[in-house]
Formats: C-alpha cells, structure tokens, sequence
C-alpha cells in the first residue's frame, strides 16, 4: 500500500477498531446504567458507579487516543498525555510494540498506533506469502516487521510518518543542527486525570460508606 500524502495538511490517525471497541463498551456500560436505575430507582446509584468508570475508561484508552501528523510536528495524543515531537529531534521511527518515535531526549510511544498481535501478524505474514506465489514478475518476497506491515496501526502511521520525515528533508525544511536540542512539548491531561481518580475513589468507597 502506498500513500499520496498531501505535505500540506494534518494527517490524523484514529484507530478504527479500537473506537469500534469504545463504541460497544460504553454502550454497554449505558445500558446496565439505565436498566439498574430503571430496576432499582434513584437508591441504586452506587451500583451504577462500576459502569461509568468502565465507560469512562473505554472512552480513555480507546477513543480518545490519535495521532497527528502535522507541519511542526507529530503529535501522540496519548490517554494521560500529550506529546508533540518536534520534527527535528525525530532520529527513527519504529514499530515493535507500536509506533515509536526515537528521540536524543528518549522513546515515545503511541498509543493509538500499536503494532499487530502475533495472530494477526502471522495471518497478514501467510497472506503476503500466497500474494507473492500469484505474482509472476520474480520478485522475491522479502519479510519486514509485523509493525511496518501496512494493515496494522503502526504501519500506517508509520509509513505516513516516514513519507513525511523525507519529503521535509528533500525540501530542506529540517534544521539537522536543532536534532539534540528539539524536545517534545508535553501536556499532562489534568482534567482526564482527575475524572479518573474521582471516579474510582467514588466506585471503591461510596457504596461501602452507603451500605
């Protein structure tokens, strides 16, 4: 797969499964919330409790999370943190566990953008495998990372990421002297943080103050 980046606007990566899972969670969670209230009325608000800190982490680990690949900067919106990495200080881009910027400051990672299980990895490795036997042209087929392969989430931020890095670089819009001393701007999610906290401080506590 290959993509036709325009160097002119935001790039920004969701992780489609992920929100699909978020979806399903939190309308679950919505469900047992309304059906325990409709059983046992406004007494049973401690139970509801439980439900809304699992909807509220669905929302926090799975929709929230993005990757923002822009001009200035590649952005890793990250459940408790934002992180935007200067282009500058980018030395590698990997893909192991998910994609990860090298840094001269250190390793940062998103999390919207993990690399493949090895199940997936395997049945994506066999499906390249049967491509490759169908293709008369004597290319050989040639193994790469399960994180660089283009169906997963590392791989496709990856590879925009990459195509990016170079074309800025041909263009000379990379100041190589800035490498060491570009940092990544980082924000600590103040407010998820402290929702997160009250909710199960409230969860653990209430109900046991309530009964």
């Amino acid at each position: 797969m290959t993509f036709a980046l325009d160097s002119s606007k935001d790039f920004v990566f969701r992780p489609r499964s992920a929100r699909t899972l978020a979806g399903v969670l939190m309308a679950a969670s919505l469900a047992g919330a309304v059906a325990v209230l409709a059983t046992g009325g406004w007494r049973s608000w401690s139970a509801v409790l439980p439900l809304v800190l699992v909807g509220y982490v669905a929302w926090l680990l799975f929709w929230f999370p993005k990757v923002v690949v822009g001009d200035a900067a590649v952005t890793l919106v990250n459940p408790l943190q934002t992180l935007a990495v200067p282009w500058e200080s980018i030395i590698l881009v990997d893909t192991k566990y998910a994609l990860t910027l090298v840094t001269p400051s250190g390793r940062h990672t998103a999390w919207a953008a993990p690399a493949p299980g090895a199940t997936a990895s395997l049945r994506e490795m066999k499906r390249t495998a049967k491509a490759e036997k169908r293709d008369s042209s004597g290319t050989r087929y040639k193994s790469i990372r399960p994180g660089d392969q283009h169906s997963s989430d590392s791989g496709v931020v990856a590879a925009v990421v990459r195509q990016r890095l170079e074309r800025m670089a041909e263009d000379g819009r990379i100041d190589v002297d800035a490498t060491n001393s570009a940092r990544p701007a980082r924000s600590v999610h103040v407010l998820h943080v402290g929702v997160l906290l009250l909710l199960l401080v409230m969860t653990f506590t209430l109900p046991a103050l309530a009964g």
